[in-house]
């Protein structure tokens, strides 16, 4: 009988069974080796680079194993969560807020862009691109979103076929932290960009947040299979730079958000500094990172 593998309340223990494990012991952005223990746990280890902090998960599940694991993305962890669905949408516009800041118009692609949900917020003055690796997804913005469904591609980022110096705009939206070559990502998508492009990631966890700190594996943005990777806004400027792409802007989103509860989080910090709880930790500020690069 096979050993139940849980994450919280998540049975994961037919991705464990029927895929391979795929062991880490060095950092991929500088191919250091020294690295410091980072949590307690024998199933979900995690390890941080001396040299540039990144946080990674050791034991990764082969992207067969990923591919199975979002298949039906929306439908099990989407559009069945109502106040979730609602949260995102307010968040959706914030995000989309600051980038309008740097750029308002042009062509736009959406790396995994699930649904069409963030696509759908931006203005006409954009034409629409995204890509997906889940079908159930695609044929939701087919659905709903059939102005731009179109041009919504069954892909992953590395085997889209799109020209080079096409886009003036790249949206990864929770995405970078979840692919298995996330450096390989960022070299494409820098070939993809116009000059003077941008890319831009949102929604996407702050390896250096203080809070992560605190609560290690108990940080509520900790998971073994969704978050491989917990880059800061430093260590993916290393990254980005060699490839072109300079970090320009960055934002930490939490105030005014709908995630915000300040004064229960607050102090349900303050008690897990003192009393050391076995809680999951609140959101807060620092724990998300939104970044704007741009191609020089």
């Amino acid at each position: 009988m096979v050993k139940k593998i849980k994450f919280r309340n998540e049975d994961l223990t037919n991705l464990y069974k029927n895929y391979k494990i795929i062991k880490l012991s060095k950092c991929i952005i500088c191919n250091n080796s020294k690295t410091l223990k980072w949590t307690n746990s024998e199933l979900f280890p995690a390890r941080k680079c001396k040299n540039c902090n990144l946080v990674f998960m050791t034991n990764q599940l082969e992207d067969r194993g990923l591919n199975d694991y979002y298949s039906n993305y929306i439908g099990k962890r989407r559009i069945n969560n109502k106040l979730k669905m609602q949260q995102r949408k307010k968040q959706y516009v914030i995000d989309l807020n600051l980038i309008n800041n740097f750029v308002n118009k042009g062509k736009v692609l959406d790396v995994g862009c699930n649904g069409g949900f963030f696509l759908n917020e931006f203005s006409d003055k954009f034409a629409k691109y995204g890509t997906e690796v889940d079908i159930k997804s695609i044929e939701y913005a087919k659905k709903y979103f059939p102005k731009f469904a179109k041009n919504i591609y069954y892909t992953n980022l590395m085997k889209s076929n799109f020209k080079s110096n096409y886009f003036d705009l790249i949206t990864m939206r929770g995405v970078i932290e979840h692919v298995s070559d996330p450096i390989s990502h960022i070299k494409k998508i820098s070939k993809m960009l116009k000059k003077n492009g941008y890319l831009y990631m949102c929604a996407t966890p702050n390896g250096e947040s203080k809070i992560f700190s605190i609560y290690k594996e108990r940080w509520n943005l900790f998971h073994p299979v969704q978050h491989l990777w917990h880059f800061s806004p430093k260590n993916l400027d290393i990254i980005s730079r060699k490839f072109g792409l300079k970090l320009i802007y960055k934002e930490f989103f939490y105030l005014n958000t709908p995630y915000e509860n300040f004064a229960n989080d607050l102090k349900d910090i303050a008690k897990e500094i003192k009393f050391k709880s076995n809680k999951i930790s609140p959101p807060f500020y620092e724990n998300m990172m939104s970044l704007v690069f741009k191609k020089t």
